[in-house]
């Protein structure tokens, strides 16, 4: 018994001074890039006597992705985020400096951007990162989607989910496929930016947009409704659902608001893109209305799309249509 104690404690001893080594060495490893940055805090009255929260933080967010042509591939994007809460009246406002960077050393910027937001999140998982820019009262954060590599903007969007991070749109995922996700947006008039609509058909308003991309913005619709007087509309539920008129739409997988698309396993044209079907339920004070579009041949199908009466659908941008 003494034999196995004594045993055991010089397994413990040395564990602890291999892990010791270790980090002896990597502390005394080359450090192949560095940076750093000041975070501050205020709180400031006003001569109204509102008082403010005025915030400036430095963040540093990365990145990994592999590929047999690239190998490992390592992106810092470092920000600089300086914004203000109003503690008398709901709302926020800020801004955001950043740049993305990849490299051996990271020494290569490959772009940057400076805006009004006041949060900025990058994606585990896909090549993109989401900045937003918060509002007051009732309005909803606008969400603008970046691809990671070139900086090329995606679309802009809401999240009806109301989450406390949003990393992404609606997501389509083609499996061992070198096909780009597939994001779909919809962004509505309550959006703190990026409202551009245009004139709406005649008789009703316009409500929605929706937006369908990959590597860029393929399409853009909007979404006309009647509305009642003294009503505005209201988004009720957005979400993504299995089209069973598709071959193999059962093997598809969700998981929160990304789709796994099994069932074109290995694709390899952009025109097998299809299998799912956006649902959008608004309500403008004549009763909801529910909007459903299918993905068909990698494009949002107006032409199979359930439309309910007093709703029409214009079709504002339409690229690369299979």
């Amino acid at each position: 018994m003494k034999t196995k104690h004594i045993h055991k404690i010089s397994k413990g001893i040395t564990l602890l001074i291999v892990l010791s080594c270790m980090a002896a060495l990597a502390a005394a490893g080359q450090i192949l890039y560095e940076s750093s940055g000041i975070s501050s805090f205020k709180l400031k009255q006003a001569e109204d006597g509102s008082r403010v929260i005025q915030r400036t933080s430095q963040d540093y967010q990365t990145y990994r992705s592999y590929s047999e042509v690239d190998g490992d591939q390592l992106y810092l994007i470092g920000s600089a985020k300086n914004t203000e809460e109003y503690l008398n009246a709901e709302g926020i406002s800020g801004s955001i400096s950043w740049s993305v960077r990849k490299g051996e050393r990271l020494e290569r910027v490959l772009w940057g951007k400076t805006e009004a937001a006041t949060e900025l999140n990058v994606h585990d998982s896909y090549p993109v990162l989401v900045s937003g820019l918060g509002g007051c009262c009732a309005e909803m954060t606008g969400y603008r989607l970046f691809n990671l590599e070139d900086g090329r903007l995606l679309m802009s969007f809401n999240d009806f989910k109301y989450r406390q991070k949003v990393t992404q749109p609606f997501s389509l995922e083609v499996p061992n496929s070198d096909l780009a996700i597939r994001y779909f947006g919809l962004l509505s008039q309550d959006s703190t930016r990026d409202r551009d609509f245009v004139a709406p058909a005649p008789g009703k308003s316009a409500v929605l947009l929706i937006k369908y991309a990959n590597e860029m913005l393929r399409q853009k619709l909007q979404v006309d409704m009647e509305v009642a007087d003294g009503y505005a509309a209201s988004v009720l539920d957005v979400k993504l659902e299995k089209d069973p008129a598709a071959p193999n739409s059962d093997k598809i997988e969700f998981r929160d608001d990304q789709a796994t698309l099994w069932n074109i396993d290995g694709a390899t044209h952009p025109a097998q893109v299809s299998g799912v079907i956006l649902t959008v339920t608004i309500d403008a004070g004549l009763g909801s209305k529910t909007i459903k579009i299918p993905v068909k041949n990698d494009r949002l199908d107006l032409g199979s799309a359930q439309i309910p009466g007093g709703v029409s659908i214009q079709p504002l941008v339409q690229l690369g249509v299979f």
